[in-house]
């Protein structure tokens, strides 16, 4: 993820004195050893408390309980997403199968129920899982299961006076689509806007469906032709998209009327030859590979097109419509606003984690900051469906790597460069001189 999310404070509800009923709550409430019982009871034991803090009124006791829910659910803010997670995968299958459900399966770095997780799986947990259509698809369809793959490296600026910066660098995420009986038959990796992950997802649905009962060699056959045909089709979608324009320099998605309006402008600037003020429109990249990792606005572009979002589309379908709906489309009576990528629910957590230090920023700051995580969330999408995942489609279908554990090194190692031999991530190459003994590095006494 390019850009992290930051996010909005509590209201001041939240520090209203405790009510008799939420005291008579509270004191209901199982004590914080009986977290492993209602664990055990699976998504039923976070049902029970869920449906306790939704009747609590807003104060210190409905705080400790939500906090109670994350430890019961295995992720931060689960009284926004209300999803269980397994964190054994053994259990996590042995649900799938009494369910017949498809297992999602979180790798990342770090712990879901820790804030300081890695970058990636922060961004799930604003914008995947808090967002009320993809939780409740969640829910419906998939038993889900996190696993670490390893600690998170965590970077703090200590000013010296008081004032701290705690980040965390590096690492990356993947949610693998796993059947009952634990083969991987698909994979997401990195961050994806909500609308295309659970149309990934939905594909990943029927795959299962076709799988139940079949044997091993036809199973593998299967996964393969999936991937296969996956790949196909994102060929040919960045095939529509690449060479077309996009606008450079914009810190938010672009509206639909913004790029049909700036066309026309350089339309007519080169029917005229008048010197007509344009801003530099600029090609898309032929294939994937020729876009840098790091340019956000051409691959929200490449995005916007590919995946149907905004109405943003390529030169030669605008081409082919109708005159009048051109000039409508080029001329818009008033400023449109850039497509919405987060909903109601996600916008509130994003801004309530963002202002968490009780000091809001200014609304205007707050819009920007979250149009350019939009943009970004689309950006990455287009990145990591068209570059990561065309990788990752090569070993199901040609290599017809179906373990979890096996691919899921192969991931690390090849798509995202982390391998696990590297012990220091790539943050201690050992190339450039610090001027610090050991490079400012400590290890532990073997």
């Amino acid at each position: 993820m390019h850009n992290l999310p930051r996010t909005m404070s509590l209201a001041a509800a939240l520090a209203i004195t405790t009510t008799a009923s939420a005291k008579s709550e509270l004191a209901s409430a199982p004590a914080a050893d009986d977290v492993a019982t209602l664990r055990a009871q699976g998504p039923a034991g976070l049902a029970t408390l869920l449906a306790r803090f939704d009747r609590l009124g807003a104060g210190p006791a409905r705080d400790a309980l939500a906090r109670r829910i994350d430890a019961v659910a295995a992720q931060r803010y689960a009284t926004v997403s209300r999803l269980y997670w397994y964190t054994d995968l053994g259990q996590a299958e042995a649900a799938a199968r009494a369910q017949h459900r498809p297992i999602l399966a979180l790798r990342m770095l770090g712990r879901l129920d820790e804030d300081l997780s890695c970058a990636n799986s922060r961004i799930f947990r604003a914008t995947l899982y808090a967002n009320a259509d993809v939780s409740k698809f969640l829910r419906d369809n998939f038993v889900l299961y996190w696993s670490s793959e390893r600690a998170v490296p965590v970077v703090t600026i200590d000013f010296g006076d008081g004032r701290k910066i705690q980040r965390t660098t590096t690492g990356n995420s993947a949610h693998y689509v796993l059947d009952e009986n634990g083969g991987v038959i698909d994979v997401l990796p990195g961050v994806y806007a909500p609308t295309v992950f659970k149309s990934e997802l939905t594909k990943t649905l029927t795959l299962a469906k076709k799988l139940r009962g079949l044997d091993e060699a036809r199973r593998a056959v299967a996964v393969a032709e999936h991937a296969r045909t996956g790949g196909d089709q994102a060929r040919a979608e960045f095939a529509k998209v690449g060479g077309q324009v996009y606008l450079p320099g914009r810190r938010r998605l672009v509206a639909a009327a913004d790029m049909a309006s700036e066309l026309a402008k350089a339309q007519r600037a080169t029917m005229s030859k008048a010197r007509v003020e344009v801003p530099d429109l600029v090609r898309i990249g032929f294939d994937a590979g020729a876009i840098a990792p790091t340019d956000v606005d051409q691959w929200a572009t490449v995005g916007q097109m590919a995946f149907g979002i905004g109405d943003v589309k390529p030169v030669a379908e605008r081409a082919a419509e109708p005159v009048a709906q051109q000039k409508q489309a080029a001329t818009p009576a008033k400023p449109v606003a850039a497509p919405r990528i987060l909903d109601d629910q996600s916008r509130a957590l994003v801004a309530r984690l963002h202002n968490g230090d009780g000091r809001p920023v200014p609304q205007a700051q707050l819009d920007a900051m979250i149009a350019r995580l939009e943009q970004t969330l689309v950006a990455d999408t287009a990145l990591n469906e068209f570059q990561l995942r065309a990788q990752i489609r090569t070993y199901l279908d040609t290599a017809r790597v179906r373990d979890f554990g096996k691919l899921n090194e192969m991931i690390y190692a090849n798509v995202f460069h982390t391998p696990k031999s590297d012990l220091w991530l790539g943050l201690h190459p050992r190339t450039d001189f610090t001027g610090l003994p050991a490079d400012g590095v400590s290890t532990p006494a073997i």
